[in-house]
């Protein structure tokens, strides 16, 4: 193994973002309710947090497949910093919950 501790971190935070995607699952089918307002789809900021929402796996996939892709080059600065891209969107969606 290149580096012990930046495998790891990358195992446990990709296995963390499994477990929230599935928390993104019941987001993303309630996302479609943003759209019941006939003014919704002319409103710049529903159609971003929309877009938002369903590009978390896309996030997911690509920073797993990103990070460890610099883990075998031995770039493991980059790998955690790629990894911890979908981190925003956890984030994102812990503070619209803790705020409203």
């Amino acid at each position: 193994m290149k580096n012990r501790k930046t495998a790891i971190f990358l195992l446990v935070s990709q296995i963390v973002y499994a477990l929230f995607s599935l928390a993104w699952i019941i987001v993303a089918l309630m996302s479609f309710m943003m759209f019941d307002s006939p003014d919704a789809l002319s409103d710049g900021t529903t159609l971003f947090v929309f877009i938002m929402v369903w590009m978390y796996p896309v996030a997911l996939i690509g920073s797993a497949i990103v990070g460890w892709v610099l883990y075998h080059k031995r770039k493991f600065r980059g790998a955690v910093w790629i990894d911890l891209i979908p981190m925003l969107w956890v984030l994102g969606i812990v503070l619209l919950y803790t705020v409203s």
